[in-house]
């Protein structure tokens, strides 16, 4: 029996030959159109299917990670020749090129399947709210699926796609995720470009990826995530790894937290963070509490109105009327009000930058409560806002998030928590998230038959200048890491490369990348690597060897010694802020 539960098997599957991209794709429509009809919205046809499957001829299949991996668009996000609706049928149109990220995808060998149902504008965390019909919980069908990625969710959970494509403004990307028992990752603002896709809030929105475990969700973050020039809301996210070897965690504490009357979440929670390592730390939830409270008080709830308020005005009856009424609500918004929402989170931010100081790392509850249908139907305003209490925060304050599966209920429900950091932590945060639920992620990243784990901690990190001599070759980030503490790193007279020695003495834990680089294309790679620098063996800081860049002391001849810095990254940076 195939499964389609993770990136990695159908890779093997298709390096030994056992599997073929042609069934794997038709058993994956096969399995979309078997589906409960509110979870897709539309399935491509075979007709269409062959298409994408034709182009895998063109791709290598080693340099081509996502090499005949099925996967599922949420319908708010573009893909070309069919139609978007946003939930919406009267909204619909047809796209003549794909959104960006979906282009990213497809690029590195990736099969649509189809388009799956969401609440409307992306507007709920329920999946209630679509005229298309309201999707049900994966496990229980009495339960909701979470919303607004809620299609995007199921599909993956019932074991049609190994991953989907939702969007995240306020925990939609999450939300099914703790509901379903899934990975549910939402980026840093920027890092993954939304053009392409329909807007909720612009300057809130992200697209998200569902997966069933935190490999799959990195190998299709570093695929979808780059700067995007024609989107003005784009960013160049420079990756970055935690200060501290093994990062510090702090956790909202669980007595302070509004559970209301749900004591089986709150036991759930509060026996996750038992189990956290002693190093970890209470903190005060209520900054985060607050910031997220304005989501649906400030100038944010006015943005919706600006991406559909005019076609809501045109059409009222083409809307649903919770989304309408939700819409409707924002003009009664002051601009004086609006300013006062964006001083206010100034503030929080402020005293939410100081708790980040000792801490590396926020793990909160994903979701409160999990409802069921009838509950939503009979109270959809307040239950959609009482879902929103820990996830809301995340969104306006920009950080990245990743939710996890960490428990169960006595109805055998999920229960989930996320785990937040700062802006430009994402794989820090995934490689994290592995950790937790004890994933041999690089292990399991290594999908290709022979190829070679490899450190860099300079020019050819991730965003800086000499990085496409990796990424052309087929290298794929492992991880973000720091050394042993037995380095010290110099600046190179050149301005351009670091060399990292090896200095049992007095050293410091350097930051780097690991990369995995095919073994046929070694050679291309390393074979214009110039004195001072050569290839040798790097400790990292759990113990493990692996080779990369380095140098000896006779590097240090007119070198400058820029240890203090942790890394090439900040060295940089320091220059630029001083204008150098």
């Amino acid at each position: 029996m195939i499964r389609l539960n993770s990136i990695a098997e159908l890779r093997k599957g298709y390096a030994n030959g056992r599997l073929h991209p042609q069934e794997v794709a038709e058993l994956a429509r096969r399995r979309a159109l078997d589906s409960p009809k509110s979870v897709w919205i539309h399935v491509l046809d075979e007709s269409s299917l062959s298409t994408y499957l034709g182009r895998l001829e063109s791709l290598d299949f080693s340099t081509s990670p996502l090499w005949g991996v099925p996967f599922a668009i949420k319908d708010n996000i573009d893909l070309a020749g069919v139609q978007t609706t946003a939930g919406c049928p009267d909204y619909a149109y047809v796209p003549q090129q794909s959104a960006f990220v979906v282009d990213r995808l497809i690029d590195a060998g990736a099969i649509p399947i189809g388009k799956t149902n969401l609440d409307q504008f992306a507007t709920g965390l329920t999946g209630t709210r679509s005229p298309y019909g309201s999707v049900r919980n994966a496990i229980d069908p009495t339960y909701i699926a979470g919303g607004s990625s809620s299609g995007s969710a199921v599909a993956v959970r019932n074991g049609s796609v190994p991953f989907a494509l939702g969007t995240d403004t306020a925990g939609s990307g999450r939300i099914p995720a703790a509901f379903n028992g899934l990975i549910g990752f939402k980026p840093t603002r920027g890092w993954w470009s939304t053009r392409g896709v329909v807007p909720a809030c612009r300057t809130l929105d992200c697209v998200s990826a569902f997966t069933n475990n935190v490999a799959d969700a990195n190998v299709v973050a570093e695929i979808a995530g780059g700067f995007d020039r024609d989107e003005s809301f784009s960013r160049r996210v420079e990756q970055r790894s935690f200060a501290r070897s093994s990062p510090r965690l702090g956790y909202l504490t669980p007595n302070q937290l509004p559970w209301r009357d749900n004591s089986e979440y709150a036991g759930l929670f509060r026996g996750f963070t038992e189990d956290l390592p002693d190093t970890s730390v209470s903190i005060d939830p209520e900054p985060f509490l607050s910031a997220g409270r304005l989501l649906y008080e400030g100038p944010w709830l006015a943005e919706r109105a600006v991406a559909v308020g005019e076609f809501l005005k045109n059409n009222p009856d083409s809307v649903h009327p919770v989304t309408r009424s939700v819409i409707e609500s924002a003009p009664a918004l002051s601009a004086m009000e609006c300013f006062r929402s964006l001083y206010q989170l100034a503030e929080l931010r402020r005293e939410i930058e100081v708790i980040f100081e000792d801490i590396d790392v926020v793990v909160m509850p994903t979701a409160p409560k999990h409802y069921t249908l009838a509950e939503v139907e009979r109270e959809p305003l307040a239950t959609n806002s009482y879902l929103g209490t820990f996830s809301h925060c995340v969104n306006l304050l920009d950080f990245c998030a990743v939710a996890l599966p960490s428990g169960t209920t006595s109805l055998g429900l999920p229960f989930g928590i996320t785990l937040v950091g700062k802006d430009g932590f994402d794989t820090a945060l995934l490689d994290l998230a592995a950790d937790i639920l004890g994933e041999k992620l690089v292990e399991s990243r290594s999908m290709r038959s022979k190829e070679m784990s490899l450190a860099v901690c300079g020019a050819h990190m991730t965003g800086q200048p000499l990085n496409h001599e990796l990424t052309r070759r087929g290298g794929r980030r492992l991880r973000c890491a720091r050394t042993s503490p037995y380095y010290r790193l110099y600046a190179l007279p050149d301005g351009i490369r670091p060399a990292l020695v090896r200095n049992a003495s007095g050293g410091a834990a350097i930051e780097l990348e690991v990369w995995t680089l095919p073994e046929e294309k070694l050679g291309g790679f390393i074979g214009p690597v110039e004195s001072p620098l050569a290839i040798g063996s790097v400790e990292l800081g759990n113990g493990e060897w692996v080779k990369g860049f380095v140098g000896d002391f006779s590097t240090t001849d007119g070198a400058v010694d820029i240890t203090s810095y942790g890394g090439w990254r900040s060295f940089r940076r320091s220059l630029k802020s001083s204008g150098n």
